[in-house]
């Protein structure tokens, strides 16, 4: 055999050689590669001459493809492998780890490695029952070199990966494995603490030129590495040993440039250890004056030269993580028992800690802001008076970090060079400093619970500061004003987080009369600071609304308060009119709009007053064409419904909300809009989509139109969503809301809003069923060719759906002059969707006065589930999320059969045959795979990913019929690891839903769409469907209204589901378990499951035979267990449990297992009677002497 191994050699030689030369034809590549995966699969010789390739005289392209040999010789002919080929190998590797490599500082690092997983692959196949003279081994190998104990602890390095950290054998040979490296941890432990001091005292010892300080340095981190993976489970006593000699060796690499980064990497493993209170205490030893002081140092070296230097970067990053797990340690361990307390240099420790937070790196940061949290919510570290004496400094930080400066495409701060180590685009800097300011600002916001004196003194001097700084606008814009970038609106929106987040927590009754006062100071110099740069009075608002908590302690100072809002409501920048306006300047009216809004919520007793003034000033400000639009209209609109439900009285505010909505009246029942809106063909000539786009939109009368449109529809919805009546049934009863009074004793109240709203919904309704009908297609021959792509989706709607972030770009100085195309388009979209807005919150405002409504059902029916078919899936999206959503969640029991089954016998079977046709679509699609532009293949994406939300919000509408409220309210998407989610807590169904189960033309489109949804290519869709299915089965068998046909198609989409699912192992076990249970239950009944699982690969009619014998046991006693049941229905159905692309055609590697380490015969112990024992202390334990306790 030796011979035709020789032989072969050349052969093998040539043609990896040419599989890897650059310069082979692709016909001879393909051949020569053929022929060696066909020699590695098929041949005897594979191993014999992986040996002779694998020897040092070869290139390192042959030797690497040599060990490939023997590594694939070992993976899967082992279990086959006759005695002295086993032998052969063992020998001959053992042979390349002591003499087949050259010098460690040469070899290539995949040889190796290539080596290494050699030596592992027959370890897991035959350590330690067939292997007990390994480790006697890989001594005598390691002590011929440096090179050679490198190898040996590499083989060390990926045994604990492959079998405790990836854990990719069977269960039974990494126990035994595991159990091997325990007993043997003792001497495995002493040679990698005794190599790594001795490796390192020798390169520390020589000048780092000579080639053996180069080696021993290597071999060192070598030990480092290979101590990384087994520090993590090994026993603490070790790793404490010797007076935590580890630690000390660490913590002195820490200085050296070539040992920090994996001594550091170790120190980490250690310091993130899990396990039980006890085992953690002895890190506390970290804390003590050595190891505390080298660490700090090697962190304020490596700080020095991090921003040019990526490596010196990454350590200090595993510094800091060091350091913050040690305090994650110490908040798990403080106060479990009486011994651990506050540690040793802990102020120097804090100090450590803030000044990573105040580093330049805002990553590093980001790693210290959870620690701060997590100290001051601890019961007892937050108490401890070093950390209450460093509150000051940490909140006088976070005025440095809530500055948003570090893009890593500008220079404007030392950040920057950071960043550009750690983002690839402002985009994901900008993703990631919104959760860096979050986690600072919930620092904040703990720090005033525990000092808020603190927090507010700070907040109070800064914005002092900056009320009397001038503006530094920096390169600012244009027009002389800020942008995003500068110094100034960087500070003050800093500012801004700092203040809201303060005053969110402040409690004015625990805090002295200063407080109040200096609060109300403080908002009075705000409301007095006059600014034209429009950021920067936003942000000067945002103070102000943040203050708004001393307003009940200083009501003089409201007109001032109200008189800042309303001038900002009317900003203006000269030269810019109405249709010019930048975006910087409507942001800021909007925002005044919305501070409005904000001080009616929360402050409208005190406006009550005012009320009559507020009312004439908005109205005079609405009278003028050319000062406010109609969102700040309609914005401001709000603000005075929400002060006028304080009347508490109906009859006023009934009056009230008449003149609010007179204007709405008089164009949306005016003849001109209402031939329109009902109408489509009539809609699209008034709206202007059947002509020329027109330029300015001044200059557009159809534009005119939009705008009357839009006023109307935001108004009706200002008006619905803010006119309610009293909390208190009292109240409510005595101002006149009371509507009737249920058998039940609940009092159902009328809005003051319903007597105008409802004249006015059948337009609204009309103009629903017009938007449907502009998708037919004579109506969408109808519109301008300019305007053929109005119905389209806004750019911004489809980055929201396709999770595509923004682009960072400044463009507040912009001017916001919309073409068109752009103006329609929004225009659309705005109305359909504020139409459903409407339509869907009239259940929760109206409640009653419109489900009372006569032919109610008929008439949504005949508008808004007209014309579906043509209506696109994002168009589609709105009625079910928004309008079918509020309208069946608000509808009393009592409305149950007149209003909503109607509507669902319309909508569900339509539902039911669209979702089918889309997801076949779906299916053809990947099934052919055809090579499309990539045009196509964009628009293809963007469909599917808007079907399978379309899908899933339809799914939980499904579950809102079926469930109840509360339910539904706890309900989670995900489904449990434990496979629990199909059962038990989930069984529950609302009384709409047994409705619905008896009304037949509804119930079998809900049901079929819940298990057909099972099988469609979307987990979060079959998360949501498994938890409805087990209770729609149960109530289905209750009212025994299936056939066995009904129940196959059910079970077998099931099955089909674990097919199409079985890959996630987050959603198998609750796939197991629907389908046990299904066949658990429903076989008795329905005996055709049994030939649905015999169609199942592997499922033998005698399996399957005995499975049911168990299963269906009637005595208690004897049934199975669930977890056993599972198992067991689990190898029934395995050959049809889908798996990954990546496993699908995966050679699977197999493992025997082998005998049982140790074999202990347990000695049966004998029983009284074999003992023969005639006394065992019975009668002495009743005898009167033992009662009277004598």
């Amino acid at each position: 055999m030796d011979v035709e191994a020789g032989e072969m050699l050349p052969k093998l030689v040539a043609a990896v050689e040419m599989v890897l030369n650059p310069l082979t034809p692709h016909q001879q590549r393909l051949e020569a590669h053929q022929a060696c995966e066909d020699f590695k699969e098929n041949s005897p010789l594979c191993a014999r001459c992986g040996v002779l390739m694998a020897n040092m005289a070869q290139s390192d392209i042959t030797r690497h493809f040599g060990l490939q040999l023997l590594e694939h010789s070992v993976k899967y002919r082992w279990n086959n492998m006759a005695a002295e080929e086993k032998l052969f190998i063992k020998e001959n590797t053992l042979e390349l780890l002591a003499k087949g490599t050259l010098d460690l500082l040469s070899e290539h690092a995949h040889i190796k490695d290539g080596l290494s997983r050699i030596m592992v692959e027959m370890i897991k196949r035959e350590w330690p029952q067939h292997w007990a003279t390994l480790m006697q081994e890989l001594n005598a190998i390691c002590k011929l070199g440096l090179t050679q104990t490198e190898l040996v602890l590499l083989v060390f390095l990926r045994l604990d990966e492959d079998v405790v950290m990836f854990q990719n054998i069977p269960a039974q040979r990494r126990r035994e494995i595991q159990q091997g490296l325990t007993i043997n941890m003792s001497e495995l432990y002493s040679y990698f603490i005794t190599t790594l001091q001795t490796s390192y005292n020798a390169y520390k010892q020589l000048p780092p030129t000579v080639e053996l300080a180069m080696a021993n340095c290597k071999v060192a981190q070598a030990v480092l590495c290979t101590l990384s993976a087994y520090v993590d489970w090994i026993s603490m006593t070790y790793i404490v040993d010797n007076s935590g000699l580890l630690l000390q060796m660490l913590c002195a690499m820490l200085h050296d440039n070539f040992l920090q980064l994996p001594a550091a990497e170790c120190l980490l493993t250690i310091t993130n250890r899990k396990g039980k209170i006890e085992d953690r205490k002895p890190l506390l030893i970290l804390f003590n004056d050595d190891a505390m002081s080298t660490i700090l140092n090697a962190a304020i070296k490596a700080s020095e030269h991090s921003a040019f230097d990526e490596t010196r970067y990454l350590f200090l990053k595993k510094l800091c993580q060091v350091l913050t797990a040690l305090g994650h340690q110490l908040c798990a361990l403080w106060g479990t028992t009486e011994d651990v307390a506050q540690p040793p240099n802990f102020q120097k420790y804090l100090k450590a800690i803030l000044a990573f937070t105040l580093h330049p790196s805002q990553v590093l940061g980001s790693y210290t802001q959870s620690l701060w949290g997590m100290f001051l919510r601890h019961p007892l570290i937050s108490k401890d008076e070093i950390l209450v004496s460093c509150i000051p400094e940490v909140v006088k930080t976070t005025t440095t970090t809530l500055i948003k400066v570090g893009f890593p495409s500008q220079d404007n701060s030392r950040s920057c060079a950071y960043a550009k180590l750690d983002f690839d685009s402002d985009e994901d800097f900008n993703l990631f400093f919104s959760k860096y300011r979050a986690e600072i600002a919930e620092v904040l916001r703990t720090a005033t619970l525990l000092a808020p004196m603190v927090t507010f003194d700070v907040v109070t001097r800064w914005l002092d500061t900056q009320l009397k700084k001038p503006l530094d606008i920096g390169e600012g814009s244009e027009r002389g004003h800020c942008n995003l970038s500068s110094p100034a609106f960087l500070e003050w929106d800093a500012l801004t987080v700092f203040l809201e987040s303060v005053m969110s927590r402040l409690k004015l009754s625990a805090t002295p009369a200063s407080v109040q006062q200096d609060g109300i100071r403080l908002m009075e110099e705000a409301l007095v600071y006059n600014t034209n740069d429009p950021l920067i009075l936003s942000s000067v608002l945002s103070c102000i609304s943040a203050l708004f908590i001393f307003i009940e302690h200083a009501p003089k100072i409201l007109p001032q308060v109200l008189e800042k809002i309303f001038s900002t409501v009317v900003f203006n920048i000269e030269g810019q009119t109405k249709a010019t306006r930048s975006k910087a300047v409507r942001n800021v009216r909007r925002h005044a709009c919305s501070v409005m809004i904000k001080i009616s919520k929360q402050f409208p007793q005190l406006l009550v007053p005012a009320f009559d003034q507020l009312c004439s000033h908005i109205k005079k400000l609405s009278d003028d064409p050319d000062e406010l639009s109609q969102m700040e209209k309609c914005t401001l609109s709000e603000s005075l419904i929400l002060i006028s439900n304080q009347h508490k009285n109906f009859a006023r505010q009934c009056s009230f909300l008449g003149e609010i909505l007179k204007p709405v009246k008089d164009i949306w029942l005016s003849g001109g809009v209402k031939e329109a809106l009902w109408s489509a063909e009539k809609f699209i000539t008034y709206v202007g989509l059947d002509q020329a786009p027109v330029e300015p939109s001044s200059a557009d009368t159809c534009g005119i139109n939009r705008s009357h449109i839009t006023y109307c529809i935001n108004t009706i919805r200002a008006v619905l969503t803010r006119s309610t009546w009293p909390e208190e049934t009292d109240v409510a009863v005595a101002g006149g809301f009371a509507l009737k009074t249920l058998d039940n004793g609940t009092v159902v109240m009328r809005n003051p809003s319903t007597v105008h709203l409802i004249p006015m919904l059948d337009s609204v309704l009309a103009l629903a069923r017009s938007t449907n009908a502009l998708w037919l297609p004579d109506n969408l021959q109808r519109r301008h060719p300019e305007f053929a792509k109005a119905y389209d989706l806004l750019e911004v709607d489809k980055q929201v759906i396709l999770g595509i972030h923004p682009p960072c770009v400044d463009n507040t100085d912009a001017l916001t002059n919309r073409q068109p195309l752009e103006r329609m388009q929004s225009f659309l979209t705005t109305i359909h969707d504020n139409c459903y807005h409407i339509l869907g919150y009239l259940g929760q405002s109206l409640g009653h006065e419109f489900y009372q409504a006569p032919n109610l059902a008929v008439t949504l029916t005949n508008t808004i589930f007209v014309n579906l078919e043509t209506v696109p899936d994002y168009r589609l999206r709105p009625i079910l999320r928004i309008f079918m959503k509020g309208y069946v969640q608000w509808c009393p029991r009592e409305y149950f059969q007149t209003t909503l089954l109607p509507v669902l016998t319309v909508l569900c079977p339509y539902m039911l045959e669209r979702l089918m046709a889309k997801w076949q679509v779906i299916e053809e699609r990947y099934a052919l795979k055809t090579e499309d532009s990539e045009e196509d293949e964009s628009q293809e994406i963007l469909e599917e990913q808007i079907i399978r939300q379309l899908t899933r919000e339809y799914i939980e509408l499904i579950g809102l019929l079926f469930r109840d409220k509360k339910c539904v309210d706890g309900q989670d998407d995900t489904v449990m690891d434990d496979g629990e989610g199909a059962s038990s807590k989930d069984d529950c169904l609302s009384e709409l839903g047994q409705l619905i189960l008896k009304a037949e033309n509804v119930y079998s489109c809900l049901v079929l769409t819940v298990f057909n949804g099972l099988t469609w290519q979307d987990t979060p869709t079959c998360n949501k469907c498994i938890v409805l299915c087990w209770s729609l089965i149960k109530q289905l068998l209750a009212e025994r209204s299936l056939q066995s046909d009904d129940m196959v198609h059910l079970y077998t989409a099931v099955l089909h589901s674990l097919q199409r699912h079985g890959q996630h192992e987050s959603i198998l076990p609750a796939l197991l378990t629907l389908a046990l249970q299904m066949y658990e239950h429903l076989r008795p009944m329905y005996p055709a499951l049994t030939e649905i699982m015999l169609q199942i690969p592997n499922c033998s009619e005698k399996a399957l035979k005995t499975f049911e014998e168990k299963l269906f046991v009637t005595t208690p006693q004897k049934q199975m267990p669930d977890k056993k049941k599972k198992e067991q229905f689990k190898k029934l159905v395995q050959a049809i449990i889908g798996k990954n692309v990546s496993e699908a055609f995966e050679r699977k590697v197999q493992i025997k297992n082998l005998p049982p380490m140790y074999r202990t015969n347990r000695q049966k112990t004998p029983s009284i009677l074999e003992t023969g024992a005639s006394d065992i202390g019975l009668c002495s334990l009743f005898s009167p002497k033992a009662a009277n306790g004598d």
